[in-house]
Parts: structure tokens; C-alpha cells; sequence
């Protein structure tokens, strides 16, 4: 349930993006096997002994705290409700895998055969780059303050990229800050996605950045 709890802070939005350098076909590989493996996750992490449908729910969970929570600016609720839709489409169909280190940095990729919209994430993500939400869990208020800043895209492929820093207190608590990273990138009629986030503290940024364009690759060059 930490993990799930990891990873649900990743939240959904856009960066920066490339354009696409060839029209190759899906690969004839599996889609279980374009994951990366164990062995081609970021050093120090293991495989995480979740069940597949408690990974995604994990991901897709956001858009039920969206629709039913307060957004300044009340513009932004209606797009991050949709972009978690976006992902709960994206995740229905896709082979996924995930490992963590002992201080419970989480990384999890998908290979979906659905293509994302990554023009939407881009648009919401400039319209919404500061966000507050306001939510009851438990009988309780949560007030939710969210930063999305941009990274640099990968070459050769369409991609977004983005670090989010959210904030989140409950009343008469300490506000807890977690830090994540996500890319998408869309390649082959696939769509590939990259999370890193840390329960607390940061993720180091560079081991993401490697990880997300390991999980590209991977795809690039399968048969």
C-alpha cells in the first residue's frame, strides 16, 4: 500500500515533446516482453510484489480524488479529470512492471497498445502548471498544492516529460512533500511510460531520465 500511495503522487500532465523520426511498425515481440526486466531496472531496485491490477489502480485512483475534489483554478478540474481518464484507457491495455529500492523510490513503466494524446497532456499541463485541490479522505480535509515543471524530451521520438512536486496536510499535520517524475513517449502504435517517485525525499532525477529512455529503446529496437 506505500507504493500505491507513491505512485498515485506521480499525477498526470505533459512536458516537452520531439517529432517522431520514422513510421516503424508495432513489434511482432509481446508486449510483456518490451517491458524491461529486472535486471534493466535502475541499480539497487527490486521487482515490486504487487498484483498488476493493484499497480494500475494505484495510477488510475487519481481521477476518482479529481472528480471529487475542489481545483484552483476551477478551469484545470475538468482537464485532469480527463487526462486520468486518458490514462485509465492507456492502462486497460498494457503489460507493465515495477521495482523499488529499500527507501521505497518507486519505478514503474507501462506498454500500452493504446497511443496517448500527448498534445493534450502538453495543453493542460501550461494551463495547470500550479494547481490546488481540496478533498475529504476519512471524514478529513486534504489540501493538495501541486508544481509541474518541464524536462527535457527525448530525441527522435514524441515524448513528454515532466517533474511534479506535490504538497499535501491534513489539518493539525505536517505537510508531507513527495517529488516524481513521469514521461511518456509514443512510438510503433505503442505508448511508453516512465514513473519514478519517492516516498520521501526526491528520486534522483538523472536515474529516471535514464530509466524512461531505457524503456523507449527497449521498444525501438524490438522485432
Amino acid at each position: 500500500m506505500v507504493a500505491c500511495a507513491v505512485l498515485v503522487t506521480a499525477g498526470c500532465g505533459g512536458g516537452t515533446e520531439t517529432k517522431a523520426t520514422s513510421g516503424t511498425p508495432q513489434p511482432s515481440t509481446p508486449r510483456d516482453q518490451l517491458v524491461l526486466t529486472a535486471a534493466e531496472f535502475p541499480a539497487g531496485t527490486k521487482p515490486l510484489d504487487l498484483p498488476p491490477d493493484k499497480l494500475r489502480s494505484s495510477v488510475t485512483d487519481l481521477g476518482d480524488t479529481m472528480a471529487n475534489s475542489t481545483v484552483t483554478p476551477p478551469e484545470c478540474r475538468g482537464p485532469q479529470v480527463d487526462l486520468a481518464a486518458l490514462t485509465n484507457d492507456l492502462l486497460g491495455n498494457s503489460a507493465l512492471a515495477a521495482a523499488a529500492t529499500e527507501d521505497m523510490d518507486v519505478y514503474i513503466e507501462f506498454v500500452s497498445a493504446e497511443t496517448a494524446d500527448l498534445t493534450l497532456m502538453m495543453d493542460t499541463n501550461a494551463k495547470c502548471a500550479h494547481m490546488t485541490s481540496t478533498s475529504t479522505v476519512d471524514g478529513k480535509q486534504v489540501n493538495t498544492t501541486v508544481d509541474m515543471e518541464k524536462l527535457p524530451a527525448l530525441a527522435g521520438v514524441d515524448s513528454v516529460a515532466y517533474k511534479s512536486t506535490s504538497s499535501s496536510a491534513l489539518p493539525d499535520a505536517a505537510a508531507l512533500t513527495r517529488t516524481a517524475f513521469q514521461g511518456w513517449a509514443t512510438l510503433r502504435g505503442l505508448t511508453v511510460t516512465a514513473r519514478s517517485a519517492a516516498f520521501s525525499g526526491a528520486p534522483d532525477q538523472a536515474t529516471f531520465e535514464k530509466f524512461f529512455a531505457d524503456a523507449v529503446e527497449k521498444v525501438r529496437e524490438a522485432k
